[in-house]
């Protein structure tokens, strides 16, 4: 994920992100300052959303408009989109719903250039799972649209997984839908072993959770 860089850039960014995690409780304004000076905006988004997160009010909008200013220089779409993923949950875990509404646009404007297709997969893997624990119907909907449309389950493994994470996610509480996504499947193997294997486990809820 860093290839291009030295590993003393790495290490000094590494640094500064745990600097914060060390901070943001007993000297906020110190980890926002060290937070600004990390060089990679990869670990520099992950701390100003640990400030957000876990700072005072006083520097949470800061911290939020600072995070996604630093995930915008991510080296690919994969790193400016994945690590927005943390962000977006501090967001709706502090009941941000416009500004969640924002960060999920983001990502999901990103999603569909994310590559190699494994990469894109597992970003989306990601925002499902946190848009499921933490999200409401309608953010899960984007997410579900965004998977159909840019994430073909025969690609890779990780994309194989997002779909049966979803499926067994959604059956136990509601089958019908469960089966309109394997309906709305891509065409493929993947597709076919999942309708196979619906009727055997996908909607009894003790193989759902081994499914995931």
């Amino acid at each position: 994920m860093q290839n291009n860089k030295s590993s003393k850039f790495v290490k000094e960014s590494i640094f500064g992100r745990q600097q914060v995690e060390a901070l943001v409780k007993r000297q906020p304004e110190r980890a926002f300052d060290c937070a600004r000076k990390i060089p990679d905006g990869w670990y520099r988004c992950q701390a100003m959303t640990t400030i957000a997160a876990e700072g005072p009010d006083a520097l949470r909008d800061i911290a939020f408009k600072q995070a996604r200013a630093a995930a915008a220089t991510g080296e690919d779409a994969y790193q400016r989109a994945a690590v927005l993923v943390g962000t977006l949950r501090a967001a709706i875990t502090h009941e941000r719903p416009d500004l969640a509404s924002a960060i999920l646009g983001d990502i999901l404007r990103l999603a569909p250039t994310i590559e190699p297709a494994a990469s894109r997969a597992f970003a989306l893997y990601c925002l499902w799972r946190t848009t499921t624990a933490f999200g409401n119907s309608p953010m899960q909907q984007s997410v579900l649209g965004a998977v159909l449309a840019h994430c073909h389950p025969d690609r890779s493994w990780r994309a194989a997984r997002l779909y049966r994470d979803i499926i067994s996610t959604l059956a136990p509480s509601n089958r019908s839908r469960a089966e309109r996504v394997i309906e709305a499947m891509p065409e493929g193997k993947a597709r076919a072993k999942m309708i196979r294997d619906s009727n055997i486990w996908i909607f009894s809820p003790e193989r759902c959770s081994i499914a995931v």
